[in-house]
C-alpha cells in the first residue's frame, strides 16, 4: 500500500475516534480515584436540599457546583430553579441567560425563564425566549405561555392560535377553553365564544365574569330564552334560578308551575352572573332588559328600562333610548317612541337620524292596520318632510290621499314620484291615475285647507 494511502487511512481513523469521543456522554465528575468530585458532592448535597424544599441550603451547595464547573448547564439549571422557587427571580434570570447562551435549543432554561416573564407580565420578552424554542419542542407549557403573551400583546390571531395547539396537548385546562372564548367573542365569533365557555364551565371554571360573557355570546347568537318549558318548582319565584333553569313567570292556571329557559340561554347565564356575585352595575340591567326587549316581552322590557334610565352612563346614553323606544313601540305608545328616538338622535346624529323615517313609516304602519286612515297620513306626510326626495314615499302618501278621497293632494305626490324617477315601474298606471283624477274637484267636505 502507498505511503501516501497509509498516512490517509491512519488520519481517518483518528478522526472517527476523536468524534466518538466527543459524542460519548459525559459521565459524572470523578476523582483520579474514581469518587465523586467535590463539584458533583456539591452538585448532589444541593439537588437534595432543593428536593427537600429548603432553598437556602440548594442556593449554598449549587452555587459552589456552578462555581467549580461553570460550563455544566444541569447546575446552572437546578441553582436556577432554587433562585426561583425561592422567589429570587433576578438570581434565576441571571443563571437561565448564561445557559441560554452557550446553549440557545436548551428548552428547559428557556420555559423557566419565560414563566419568570410571564409573571413580571413581561409579554414580549416571552415571545423572544420561547417563540424560538418551538423549533426544538412542542409542549403545553410553552404554547400556554405563548398564547397568554400574544393574547396580553393584542395580538389576537397568534394567541388563538397558539391557545388552540395548548388545547390540544392539554385539553382538560379550563383556563385555555375561557381565554380562548374571550378571543372569539373579541372576534364576534359567537357560537365559537359560546363552546368555548360551556367547555370551561364543563371543566370546573367558575364567576361571574365568565357567566356574563357566555350570555353576552347567547345574546349576540340571538338565543335569548332558548327552549322554553313550562316545569314545576315548588315555592318557586319568577327571576331567579332553579337548578337548570330560569323562572320567568308563572303559568296562568297551574300552580307551582312556570314558564322557564334552559342553561343554554342567555338570560339564565346572566341570572346565574347576578347570582354568583357579579357587581351591580348599569351595563348588566341594561343587558337584561335588551334580552327581553329582543324575546318581544316588549312590557318586562320597558319597565327593566324606565327603571334604570338614571343609571345609564353618558357613552351609552344613546344607545340606551335607542332601545327603549323599541320597547315604547312594542307596547303600543308610539309618541313616546318618536320621543325617545329623538332622544337618541340629540345624542348621537349620525348614528340614529337615519332611522327617523323608517320609524315615521312604522308607526303609519301601524295606525293603518287598526283602519286610523287620518293618522296614517300624518305619519306618512312626517316621512315625506324628513326624506322629500324619497318617490316611494310620495307614491305611499299620494294612495293614501286617494284612499280618503283628497285627490288634488294624491295628483300633487304621484307626480312628484315621476319627477323623482321618470321610469319608475308603475310609470303607466300613475300616470293614468293623474289623467283620471287630475280633472275631478274634490268634495267640500274633502277639499284642502292648504296644499298638502
Amino acid at each position: 500500500m502507498p505511503a501516501q494511502k497509509l498516512i490517509a487511512t491512519a488520519l481517518t481513523a483518528l478522526v472517527a475516534a476523536a468524534c466518538l469521543v466527543q459524542a460519548a456522554p459525559k459521565a459524572p465528575a470523578t476523582t483520579r480515584d474514581g469518587g465523586p468530585s467535590q463539584a458533583e458532592k456539591a452538585f448532589q448535597a444541593g439537588r437534595n436540599a432543593l428536593l427537600r424544599g429548603d432553598y437556602d441550603k440548594a442556593i449554598e451547595y449549587l452555587s459552589k457546583a456552578v462555581a467549580a464547573e461553570p460550563a455544566k448547564t444541569s447546575y446552572r439549571l437546578n441553582l436556577a430553579r432554587a433562585y426561583r422557587y425561592g422567589k429570587k427571580d433576578d438570581q434565576a434570570e441571571g443563571q437561565l441567560k448564561a445557559i441560554l447562551k452557550a446553549a440557545p435549543d436548551h428548552v428547559e432554561a428557556g420555559r423557566l425563564l419565560g414563566e419568570i416573564y410571564a409573571d413580571r407580565r413581561k409579554w414580549q420578552q416571552v415571545v423572544a425566549v420561547l417563540e424560538p424554542l418551538l423549533q426544538y419542542r412542542h409542549d403545553y407549557t410553552t404554547y400556554h405561555l405563548l398564547a397568554e403573551a400574544k393574547y396580553n400583546l393584542q395580538d389576537n390571531e397568534k394567541a388563538r392560535k397558539y391557545f388552540q395547539e395548548a388545547i390540544k396537548l392539554n385539553p382538560a385546562s379550563a383556563a385555555d377553553h375561557y381565554q380562548l372564548g374571550n378571543i372569539y367573542l373579541a372576534g364576534n365569533f359567537y357560537a365559537l365564544a359560546a363552546e368555548a365557555y360551556q367547555k370551561a364551565l364543563a371543566l370546573g371554571a367558575e364567576g361571574p365574569v365568565l357567566r356574563y360573557k357566555l350570555a353576552s355570546a347567547y345574546f349576540n347568537l340571538r338565543n335569548y330564552f332558548g327552549t322554553v318549558s313550562d316545569i314545576r318548582v315548588k315555592a318557586g319565584q319568577p327571576d331567579t334560578i332553579s337548578g337548570q333553569w330560569y323562572l320567568i313567570e308563572p303559568v296562568p292556571g297551574k300552580k307551582d308551575t312556570f314558564r322557564a329557559a334552559p342553561s343554554r340561554s342567555a338570560i339564565y347565564q346572566l341570572a346565574k352572573a347576578v347570582a354568583e356575585g357579579i357587581k351591580d352595575r348599569p351595563d348588566i340591567h341594561f343587558l337584561k332588559a335588551n334580552i327581553y326587549l329582543n324575546a318581544r316581552r316588549y312590557a318586562q322590557a320597558h319597565r327593566m328600562f324606565n327603571k334604570i334610565e338614571k343609571t345609564i352612563p353618558k357613552d351609552d346614553k344613546a344607545l340606551f333610548y335607542y332601545y327603549y323606544a323599541q320597547a315604547s313601540f312594542g307596547i303600543g305608545r308610539y309618541d313616546e317612541y318618536l320621543r325617545l328616538l329623538g332622544e337618541a338622535i340629540k345624542l348621537d346624529k349620525a348614528a340614529y337620524e337615519p332611522t327617523l323615517v323608517e320609524a315615521y313609516l312604522k308607526v303609519a304602519e301601524q295606525y293603518n292596520q287598526a283602519g286610523e286612515l287620518k293618522k296614517y297620513i300624518d305619519y306618512l306626510k312626517l316621512a315625506v318632510a324628513a326624506s322629500p326626495q324619497t318617490a316611494s314615499l310620495h307614491l305611499k302618501l299620494g294612495h293614501a290621499y286617494a284612499e280618503a278621497r283628497q285627490y288634488d293632494r294624491a295628483v300633487f305626490h304621484w307626480r312628484v314620484v315621476l319627477d323623482l324617477e321618470p321610469e319608475h315601474p308603475q310609470r303607466m298606471r300613475l300616470l293614468n291615475l293623474i289623467g283620471k283624477h287630475r280633472g275631478a274637484a274634490p268634495r267640500a267636505e274633502d277639499k284642502p285647507k292648504a296644499a298638502g
